[in-house]
């Protein structure tokens, strides 16, 4: 896995800064492949090795106290085709929160318009939106 995160970093951080908002598709999991952006700001990159799925992403967000906090992860994840929509299951790796570490995270993506959303599921089932969109 080293080897592949090395390679996905380089992939994330060498991408031009000018990135315009590509059309988003759902598709299949094997189809989000690749680079994505964050419509907030920030970057992520999924590759494939098998079944298994890694995935890295450097962003910010707000918490809940109203402060914005940097977020940088890179995790090993399965991912299921539903009918309208991809589930992510996501083990951390590497986090800037060391307590992240090994911690299991649920995604949804669900594609509107060119805008793919996305929603953490927290362990208590609470949502929270992210959007996402591919880079040109």
């Amino acid at each position: 896995m080293r080897s592949m995160l090395g390679a996905m970093v380089v992939m994330l951080l060498m991408s031009p800064l000018e990135l315009q908002a590509g059309d988003a598709s759902l598709g299949t999991c094997a189809a989000s492949v690749g680079a994505w952006e964050f419509i907030g700001g920030g970057r992520a990159v999924i590759a494939r090795d098998g079944d298994k799925y890694h995935a890295l992403w450097l962003t910010t967000f707000v918490n809940a106290d109203g402060a914005t906090e940097r977020e940088g992860v890179a995790a090993q994840c399965t991912c299921q085709n539903a009918s309208d929509k991809l589930v992510w299951k996501c083990r951390v790796a590497y986090s800037f929160e060391p307590s992240q570490v090994g911690a299991e995270q649920t995604f949804e993506w669900i594609v509107n318009g060119g805008t793919l959303n996305s929603w953490f599921i927290a362990p208590d089932g609470t949502r929270s939106a992210t959007a996402l969109r591919r880079p040109r």
